[in-house]
């Protein structure tokens, strides 16, 4: 991803909106029937032995994600290695997954920039090739003063109408921020939670919250899951090797089954545990054992980082998930 913003950037994004396909009054995407709630997956990025983007396993992963029921699909953003993606990868490979989801899922681009002018292209661009929403990361110039991230969102939110999710990205992203940036920009319909003690800043935001249609969102890979959904939570955005799990979590809890669900996590809470310490290699590692993905390639590191007893503990947990598949 460039860190500037200089003319040759511009032209090349100038360039691909022209290209891209503008959708009819018809096909457009109508945000009012979206789900907004529930498990929206951030996605992993594919790559191929040399390193470039696998578009076919990328649109195998979206359509997996919507065959296991997912509510949302999210790319690209940190798990998706974002910061190892080029300007150009971002606007080529952008489309394949609203494509593939075909409406089955809402679907978030990611639109974070090295600047606002960066991530304003990106909004145009994602509303233009159909995306549901926006999926926005904090300035990736890491400048943390809340003036000048409050102008960030607010100039992404002046060139797109869709609904926005922001993800805390760092430490000036406090949720105080997140609330006032929300009554600033009505777009808002998502704040992912990241820093401090994540379930209780749940609470506070539904407690504090100025309108219904603002969600509480959170990652973690999922650990707090149903902790966070007794609390009212609007979802997670988890990893995407048992993403069909933590659906399956969800749609029982909100179903009354809660038993069922808590049954379930609690299988589900030792795959988690394994992230903590292996980090996103084990959803590749998770999706290429569910015939998704061909590899475990991963652009900052060319050796592979789980080791045989990290192995062993993932041959049970999907021992113990697999009756629970969707997809």
């Amino acid at each position: 991803m460039p860190t500037s913003f200089d003319r040759r950037h511009f032209l090349q994004m100038t360039a691909a909106l022209s290209a891209a396909p503008a959708l009819s009054a018809a096909q457009a995407p109508n945000t009012n029937t979206k789900a907004w709630q529930g498990i929206f997956v951030i996605m992993q990025t594919p790559f191929l032995e040399n390193l470039a983007i696998d578009e076919e396993c990328l649109r195998k992963e979206t359509d997996f994600l919507c065959r296991g029921g997912v509510h949302g699909v999210v790319w690209p953003a940190g798990a998706s290695e974002t910061s190892s993606l080029s300007f150009n990868e971002r606007m080529r490979y952008s489309p394949t997954v609203v494509k593939e989801a075909k409406g089955r899922a809402t679907v978030l681009i990611g639109v974070h920039g090295a600047n606002k002018f960066e991530a304003m292209e990106y909004a145009r661009f994602a509303e233009k090739i159909g995306a549901d929403g926006l999926h926005a990361l904090g300035p990736t110039d890491g400048y943390g003063d809340s003036k000048y991230m409050e102008d960030y969102f607010t100039s992404i939110a002046s060139v797109s109408k869709l609904p926005m999710c922001i993800q805390v990205s760092n430490p000036g992203m406090t949720t105080d921020f997140l609330l006032h940036i929300a009554d600033k920009i009505p777009s808002v319909r998502i704040l992912k939670l990241e820093a401090g003690n994540v379930p209780h800043e749940v609470t506070r935001v539904l407690k504090e919250r100025k309108r219904t249609d603002l969600f509480p969102s959170t990652g973690g890979g999922a650990m707090n899951l149903y902790d966070e959904m007794e609390r009212g939570s609007g979802g997670t955005m988890a990893g995407a090797g048992f993403a069909d799990i933590q659906a399956q979590i969800w749609d029982w809890y909100h179903a009354g089954k809660k038993n069922e669900s808590y049954e379930l996590f609690q299988k589900f809470l030792l795959s988690a545990v394994l992230e903590r310490r292996t980090t996103f290699v084990l959803m590749k590692e998770i999706l290429r054992r569910r015939g998704i993905f061909k590899n475990v390639v991963m652009r900052r590191t060319s050796r592979f980082t789980m080791d045989a007893g990290d192995l062993r503990d993932l041959d049970r947990i999907m021992e113990m998930l697999k009756p629970h598949f969707r997809a």
